[in-house]
C-alpha cells in the first residue's frame, strides 16, 4: 500500500507538473499577449467613454459592467501567471508593474476613481516590444531619459536663480514677481516666449529702463541650455541608431 500510495503521489505531482509548464506556455505564448492587449484597449475605450457626461447618462451600467469583467480578467491573468510562473514570475520589473496596477485598481474603495484606474493602460508599454519600431522609440526615450533628467535639473536651478533675482528687482512693484512662486510662475511663461515681451518685460522695463538687461540675459541663457540639451540629444540618438 505505501508503494502505491507513493507511487500515485508521483503520478499526481508529474501531471500536475505537466499542467503547470502548459500554462506556463500559455500565459507567456503571443496568442495571450494579444488576447491581454485587446483587452486593455477595450478597457482603454470603455474609460474613455466613462468619462463623456451623456454616454455616462445612457450606459452608465453597461460600461460599469465592462469595467468590472476587463478587471475580473486581469485579477485571473495575474493568478495564472503566478500560479505558473511562481518564482519566475517576480523575476520581471514588466510583471511587478502589472501586478501593482492591477491590486491598486482593483481595491473597492480605490476603484471608484478613474484617474487611478487608467493606470491599467500604461501596461500597454509591456508590448511595445512586439512592434521593432515602437520599441526602438522606448529605446531612445530610455537612453535620453537621464540626460532629460539632468536638463531639468540645471534649469530648475537656473529658474530659481533669476526668479530670486526678479524679487529682489521687481518684487515690490509688479505682483508677478511678489513672491518666488510666482515669480517662478512668470519666468515659465517667459521660457515659452508667450507673449513675453509685451505682457512681462515691457510693463518692467516701463518702471525699470535698464531691466532689458535682465530679461535679454534670462532668454539667452534660457536658450543656450535647450540648444545644450538639443545637441546633447540628438548626439546620442545617432550613437544609439550607429549601433
Amino acid at each position: 500500500m505505501p508503494v502505491k500510495k507513493k507511487s500515485a503521489r508521483f503520478v499526481d505531482k508529474l501531471y500536475y507538473n505537466d499542467d503547470r509548464r502548459r500554462l506556463a506556455k500559455l500565459v507567456t505564448g503571443n496568442s495571450f499577449d494579444l488576447f491581454i492587449m485587446f483587452v486593455i484597449l477595450a478597457n482603454a475605450i470603455v474609460l474613455g467613454l466613462m468619462t463623456s457626461d451623456m454616454m455616462s447618462f445612457y450606459f452608465n451600467k453597461g460600461l460599469f459592467l465592462l469595467d468590472r469583467l476587463f478587471m475580473a480578467i486581469f485579477i485571473v491573468e495575474m493568478f495564472l501567471k503566478i500560479f505558473a510562473l511562481r518564482k519566475k514570475f517576480f523575476e520581471s520589473g514588466w510583471n511587478w508593474f502589472d501586478l501593482i496596477v492591477v491590486v491598486v485598481s482593483s481595491v473597492p474603495d480605490i476603484s471608484s476613481f478613474i484617474v487611478l484606474r487608467t493606470f491599467r493602460l500604461f501596461r500597454l508599454f509591456k508590448y511595445v516590444q512586439k512592434f521593432s519600431k515602437m520599441n526602438n522609440l522606448v529605446e531612445i526615450f530610455i537612453t535620453l531619459l537621464p540626460t532629460f533628467v539632468s536638463f531639468i535639473a540645471v534649469f530648475v536651478i537656473f529658474s530659481y536663480v533669476f526668479a530670486i533675482m526678479a524679487v529682489s528687482l521687481f518684487g515690490d512693484v509688479f505682483a508677478s514677481f511678489s513672491t518666488l512662486g510666482a515669480s517662478m510662475f512668470t519666468l515659465l511663461q517667459g521660457f515659452t516666449l508667450d507673449g513675453w515681451a509685451s505682457t512681462i518685460a515691457r510693463p518692467v522695463m516701463i518702471v525699470f529702463p535698464y531691466a532689458w538687461i535682465y530679461f535679454v540675459s534670462l532668454i539667452v541663457l534660457a536658450f543656450l541650455i535647450v540648444v545644450s540639451f538639443v545637441i546633447s540629444a540628438i548626439s546620442q540618438i545617432v550613437s544609439l541608431t550607429k549601433k
